[in-house]
């Protein structure tokens, strides 16, 4: 009986494959643009053997078959029309993502921006069947963002066999730039407004995927840590940082929060410098209890560039205000006494600065373009020797990025979670010492390190250039018995090989991870 049962679901198969022309469809993604349109079909980058890279530009609200992609979601996996298909082994395959406010791409040149690198294999094996979508799962799900355009990278460095080719449709402006050969990338002088059969499946956003790429101080008050206070994990910088007269207490956004009371010289030491150069920025923070000063108060500032923003002084009366050398004013409106949310946004395509307040676009400053690349030290609650903080200050965020709308309304009021910079994954003790790989690896500018130790004790972890120096200590603290995950964020450093370097109770480790932007 049960060959029986067998032989009629193979017959049942053999039935649905022939009614469908020999052919399974892959699954249809959740959102695309079009499918199966278009007069022309290209092999670039899936059917070129000796390699091949290309950019393409997606515009705000394009994928919008059966409807458009609402804010909130992150890309799981993205879909290409298949014209005709093949199964390679390509080597060192690897797909990037960006989003950006450009509306087109420039000719002869790869777009510049900051990539994630959400896929990569050294060696990999995809199928793509005619006439249908052909998928890849990526190994990042990438945050979308429906008010700002798309752009999505695809290389691979060789393929063993013929590859997919993949339907165009022309559309509207420049879409496409692709590299003249194979590795290393290099643009070829040319562009066109083709745009793939492209589409996506995505899933809800946790409100950590939106972390901060800078710094995130939740100013988190670890009643059972003496020494350390669980205020500064960011990405950049000194972790934990000095905080000088400042304290940390209760009745913050969430949790406990900064608190000050104008102390001359208060601030809290980041050991960033402040070098956005002249890319977009956002800066966050939650206010309360802001009172009326008689002189001048800071929030934050670093000397170097003269960059700072206070209460007082020159101050709108019940607000704040933004300015720096070479910086328009930027007057931050009726935040007294709070609680308030601010986002600060530099976005350096439109050279201007907006404000918004609890999630709400509140004021447009048009500026000219920042350059920020020498700076002497980021402060937060303070500036310089004068005067800090008075009051409380919660969730001080600094992203190298400009959010947009949507992004902001969905993290305005969202507590991004506990940032410990070490996260226990499992409360199973494990039965030896473990470093892992990092994952992904080669990555952009994320990555995940895992680490098992099957006693307590003392745990650094540090991460080494190729001259030995050390650029981060990304764990300096005792640990109980367990398996723990480490998020490293290297938005701050350049591309190239790196090396990770786990002590504790005499077991020492170092593995290699690559770092590409």
């Amino acid at each position: 009986m049960k060959n029986l049962h067998l032989l009629k679901s193979a017959l049942a198969f053999l039935i649905l494959f022939l009614l469908l022309g020999g052919n399974i469809s892959a699954q249809t993604p959740q959102y695309y643009n079009f499918q199966g349109v278009g007069a022309s079909n290209n092999s670039f980058p899936f059917n070129v053997a000796g390699g091949k890279a290309v950019q393409w530009l997606f515009l705000p609200g394009e994928l919008n078959q059966p409807s458009p992609i609402p804010a909130g979601k992150q890309i799981t996996t993205i879909y290409f029309w298949a014209n005709s298909g093949g199964s390679p082994t390509y080597t060192n395959f690897v797909v990037l993502m960006a989003r950006d406010t450009i509306s087109s791409l420039s000719s002869g040149t790869f777009y510049s921006g900051a990539f994630d690198t959400v896929y990569y294999r050294a060696s990999v094996q995809l199928t793509g069947s005619a006439t249908s979508w052909a998928s890849i799962t990526l190994d990042k799900p990438y945050v979308y963002d429906p008010t700002k355009s798309l752009i999505v990278m695809i290389g691979q460095c060789g393929a063993s066999s013929a590859g997919w080719i993949i339907r165009q449709n022309a559309t509207t402006v420049n879409r496409r730039v692709w590299s003249i050969g194979g590795c290393p990338f290099a643009p070829y002088a040319s562009i066109d407004m083709n745009t793939p059969n492209f589409g996506v499946d995505v899933v809800n956003a946790p409100p950590s995927a939106g972390l901060p790429d800078l710094i995130y101080y939740k100013f988190k008050d670890n009643p059972t840590t003496t020494s350390v206070k669980n205020f500064a994990v960011p990405g950049v910088g000194t972790s934990p940082a000095p905080l000088t007269s400042l304290t940390l207490t209760s009745g913050g956004q969430f949790d406990s929060c900064l608190s000050g009371t104008a102390t001359a010289s208060a601030k809290i030491t980041t050991g960033y410098n402040l070098s956005t150069g002249t890319s977009s920025f956002t800066i966050s923070m939650w206010l309360n209890n802001l009172v009326t000063p008689a002189t001048t108060r800071y929030l934050f500032g670093d000397p170097g560039t003269q960059f700072r923003c206070f209460v007082g002084g020159v101050a709108p009366t019940g607000g704040a205000i933004l300015r720096g050398t070479g910086v328009t004013d930027v007057p931050i409106n009726n935040i007294f006494p709070g609680p308030t949310v601010v986002h600060i946004v530099y976005d350096s395509a439109s050279s201007s600065v907006k404000i918004y307040k609890n999630g709400v676009l509140d004021n447009t400053v048009t500026q000219t373009p920042f350059n920020f690349t020498a700076g002497t030290g980021f402060t937060v609650g303070g500036y310089s020797s004068s005067a800090g903080l008075e009051g409380l200050m919660d969730e001080f965020r600094f992203y190298k990025r400009a959010l947009g709308q949507a992004e902001i309304t969905a993290t305005w009021n969202q507590n991004l979670g506990i940032i410990t910079g070490v996260t226990p994954i499992t409360s199973q003790v494990p039965k030896e010492y473990k470093l892992s790989q990092n994952y992904p690896n080669p990555f952009n500018p994320v990555t995940k390190i895992n680490f098992a130790i099957p006693k307590s004790g003392f745990v650094t972890m540090k991460v080494y250039d190729m001259l030995g120096r050390e650029v981060v200590k990304l764990v300096n603290e005792n640990k109980t018995a367990g398996n723990y995950s480490v998020d490293f964020n290297a938005s701050n450093l350049t591309s190239g090989v790196y090396f990770y370097r786990l002590e504790v109770n005499g077991f020492v480790d170092t593995k290699k991870m690559m770092l590409v932007k």
